[in-house]
């Protein structure tokens, strides 16, 4: 009787774990098939991405194709070649508009003094003292000579002021001299005693008119010079501070018309080289200042700035 409960326990223990097992199997079958099914979608998806990469590509192929075809094409092969044309014509005329507004500055500047002056000069000259030269330049006058007192080149530029010939403060130079820098006594005195122990020296420089014209020119220094742009003319008071800056005249670094970059690499005035400690200054500042006491040409040289080689991206 045991035995047969016993038998009957074992049967039903067997049916339940066959049960579960089934059961179990069939989850993992659903699973499987769900997780086939997720692995089929995905492949499915990055076909598709590859079949419209491949689309995009023929696409992509056949616009560049369709352009390369275009551009060989007889007008845009002709291109280059009126690039370069144009590139020259346009390097002609500004070095032609440069002779322009260089001849215009040259016309601005015309001798204004009186054609009187060097009479007046003459009635101005005291007893004491002669003249050995004078320049007037239109602007300025300059005057070199002698005296025998101190005093009498002063006194011959307030005889000057007088008729209103300075425009601004005059510079005065007087130094004492040697007799034989003067001239022989036979020259000065002939058969007469020199009685005179002091000769002087003097300098006169003084601006004739009310204003100045400064012109500033930019030249490209390479195998030859040219000009990146005509030359700039701009009246000043006599005597007057001017400015020139980055900010309103592109002072240090110069942007051509055509894009090009420039480098300022050397500034003359009136045809004389700015020492290198000065134009250290002007490049590090960005401003240059003078004044307006003559006539200024100052001619700016720049050199193209060479564009930095791209750096290579090793791994």
């Amino acid at each position: 009787m045991a035995n047969n409960v016993n038998k009957k326990l074992l049967s039903k223990k067997d049916i339940n774990f066959f049960a579960e097992f089934t059961a179990s199997a069939a989850k993992a079958a659903r699973m499987l098939t769900w997780a086939v099914l997720a692995g089929v979608a995905v492949l499915a998806v990055i076909v598709v991405f590859i079949i419209i990469g491949v689309i995009r590509n023929s696409i992509i192929k056949g616009q560049i194709t369709s352009i390369e075809n275009e551009l060989a094409d007889e007008k845009y092969t002709k291109l280059e070649g009126e690039a370069a044309e144009l590139a020259t014509k346009l390097e002609q005329r500004t070095n032609y508009f440069y002779a322009l507004t260089q001849m215009r500055a040259t016309v601005d500047r015309i001798p204004a003094a009186p054609e009187t002056l060097p009479d007046l000069i003459g009635e101005c000259i005291p007893n004491d003292s002669y003249i050995s030269t004078y320049d007037i330049t239109g602007t300025t006058l300059d005057i070199t000579g002698y005296s025998f007192t101190y005093y009498s080149p002063v006194d011959m530029v307030d005889m000057l002021n007088e008729s209103d010939v300075f425009t601004s403060k005059t510079l005065i130079n007087i130094e004492r001299v040697e007799a034989a820098d003067v001239g022989s006594e036979e020259e000065l005195f002939g058969d007469h005693i020199n009685g005179i122990n002091n000769y002087y020296s003097f300098e006169i420089k003084g601006t004739l008119v009310s204003e100045i014209y400064v012109t500033v020119s930019r030249l490209a220094m390479g195998d030859t010079v040219t000009s990146l742009t005509g030359a700039e003319t701009f009246a000043c008071a006599a005597g007057e501070k001017f400015t020139l800056t980055q900010e309103d005249d592109q002072l240090v670094t110069y942007t051509a018309e055509t894009g090009v970059q420039y480098q300022l690499s050397k500034i003359t005035i009136n045809g004389i080289d700015v020492n290198e400690d000065t134009f250290n200054a002007i490049v590090t500042n960005g401003t240059m200042s003078d004044f307006a006491n003559g006539e200024k040409d100052i001619k700016l040289y720049y050199t193209v700035v060479e564009a930095a080689p791209a750096e290579s991206s090793e791994a």
